[in-house]
């Protein structure tokens, strides 16, 4: 099992929302096309024809290749939003052509969310991966070190206190209220704006 810190702005876009809400974590790089079965000179091929050369290359061939061929099924990856850190277990690779209109097809499927767990509660070699500024980056400790057994255990008796504080709470939320605002009003896909706009109108019939 393996561990990524990834980052949910694919094409500099947040979808943190999107991430949660389809169980999907997703990158950028859409003019790649499909990457399935790809091997890291396929890749190393795809962005060159794109543009990229010398440690630009170099650069986006390592973060490609860690997302599409790195990261395996069963892997661990961790999101931070704000004061909160969501915890998923991926999937395999695949070309998501549903995401296409928003150039983020290259996806893992998330098995599962475990319960979100407050960025301080992590230890520092977990606080210090997801201050990484890269889009994706992989921890190279066991699971053991980076001490993430207790929040992802089926054992109620194993796992510690998540109880996330009430201020954190409202953090995320006004933070995902924003975040949909912005889609409701900017985003480029009709159907993403909808959403949006539906999201933000079943918040506010629940609040009053």
């Amino acid at each position: 099992m393996k561990i990524f810190m990834l980052r949910s702005k694919p094409n500099n876009t947040e979808r943190i929302d999107v991430f949660l809400r389809d169980n999907v974590v997703t990158i950028g790089w859409q003019e790649t096309g499909d990457l399935t079965n790809a091997t890291k000179e396929d890749i190393r091929e795809a962005l060159k024809s794109n543009g990229y050369e010398g440690q630009s290359l170099l650069t986006n061939l390592g973060l490609v290749n860690a997302f599409v061929r790195t990261m395996q099924e069963g892997d661990l990856v961790l999101i931070r939003q704000g004061n909160i850190v969501h915890i998923g277990e991926v999937g395999p690779y695949r070309w998501a052509k549903e995401y296409e209109d928003m150039k983020m097809s290259h996806a893992h499927s998330v098995k599962r969310w475990f319960t979100p767990v407050a960025f301080n509660q992590l230890n520092a070699s977990m606080q210090s991966l997801l201050k990484n500024i890269r889009t994706i980056a992989q921890y190279h400790g066991t699971i053991e070190e980076a001490d993430l057994l207790k929040f992802i255990s089926d054992n109620p008796e194993e796992k510690p206190n998540t109880h996330i504080p009430a201020k954190d709470k409202e953090n995320l939320l006004a933070n995902t209220l924003e975040i949909l605002k912005d889609l409701a009003n900017n985003a480029t896909d009709e159907k993403v704006r909808l959403e949006a706009a539906r999201e933000l109108l079943n918040h506010l019939k629940s609040t009053y």
